[in-house]
């Protein structure tokens, strides 16, 4: 089994992921570091899990900033005092259904496993890379 924490940002009407790692601790730290710094934005960090046998992903949302669970408590508290009584029954509530909406393809889509591990290899190569520059540079001084 597999584990992924995408640390997503929001921007421009929809979700982007930010960065990628195979470490909660970490994902939850950048999370955190992108709500403070310049531009303040709202972050959410979803666990992603791949089952290797079945080939399922599936994914949870293990942290959201602050600004969001305070926008979604306030917009599910307007939405509970919008729904007016029946008429002829004070204090019931009246209940309909919204008709549901179909996803997308694009909201269904999953990082594939191939993309997950070239993103982890390239981030390894560019690390390593830096090493060996930073050893090289060291001991030119």
């Amino acid at each position: 089994m597999l584990i992924a924490y995408e640390v997503h940002t929001y921007e421009s009407g929809s979700w982007q992921i930010a960065s990628l790692f195979d470490d909660r601790e970490l994902a939850l730290i950048e999370a955190r570091r992108i709500e403070e710094g310049l531009r303040h934005r709202e972050t959410r960090v979803v666990e992603e899990t791949h089952d290797e046998e079945s080939g399922r992903t599936k994914s949870k949302v293990i942290y959201s900033s602050p600004k969001l669970r305070a926008a979604e408590s306030a917009a599910t508290q307007a939405k509970q005092t919008a729904q007016a009584a029946k008429p002829g029954t004070p204090g019931a509530v009246r209940r309909h259904r919204r008709p549901r909406r179909r996803r997308s393809a694009a909201t269904e889509s999953q990082p594939s496993l191939g993309m997950i591990g070239l993103t982890f290899f390239l981030i390894l190569g560019f690390g390593i890379a830096a090493l060996i520059a930073l050893q090289h540079f060291s001991n030119l001084g």
